[in-house]
């Protein structure tokens, strides 16, 4: 895990939790997290650990699998996918691999994951083609309803476009997080 936010309105529809993955192999240029692109041990938790922490979040709809790339770690999020699903929440995964590129794949940890996944923003950033829309970063991304739970969202179907989050906590450390063509 290179990072964890126990509630956030901006990284999926409604109140989530997010889980920040550590290590892409994709190397997107002008990635906002290039912090978590290099593959190394970072914070190391169990499923079952994250598991508690994610569900005593407060008043959560669902879960954000964001990184780094999640299908780089697609066997332990597949695991915790399924059981937040039996929990009652919803999972959306932040991908930089293209729907044809997932669905072709043939590692069975993938197909795992998606099929535990409700929503997909997938596709490669690019920072060239840049884009307003919700939860979008650049305009080649597309947002992938693999299930009906999220389709008819209030945050989905007002599509407000990007939002942008500023977290203080009771510390003063500072958690910047969600999509903005601006800072």
């Amino acid at each position: 895990m290179a990072a964890f936010l126990p509630a956030s309105r901006c990284n999926g529809p409604g109140r989530r939790a997010v889980l920040w993955v550590q290590g892409c192999s994709r190397n997107c240029p002008g990635c906002f997290n290039q912090d978590m692109q290099v593959f190394r041990e970072n914070q190391v938790i169990a499923v079952l650990e994250l598991v508690e922490r994610i569900l005593a979040s407060e008043d959560i709809e669902g879960v954000t699998f964001s990184g780094g790339e999640p299908f780089a770690q697609a066997q332990a999020l597949a695991e915790l996918a399924e059981q937040l699903t039996a929990k009652g929440l919803n999972i959306v995964i932040f991908t930089g691999y293209t729907v044809a590129e997932l669905t072709a794949a043939t590692d069975p940890a993938w197909q795992r994951l998606l099929a535990a996944a409700d929503l997909l923003i997938a596709g490669p950033y690019k920072q060239e083609l840049p884009a307003q829309d919700y939860l979008i970063g650049s305009a080649n991304q597309q947002l992938v309803f693999l299930t009906e739970k999220l389709k008819q969202h209030p945050d989905v179907v007002t599509s407000q476009g990007q939002t942008l989050e500023v977290i203080v906590d009771a510390a003063g450390n500072v958690t910047i997080t969600g999509l903005t063509g601006k800072l």
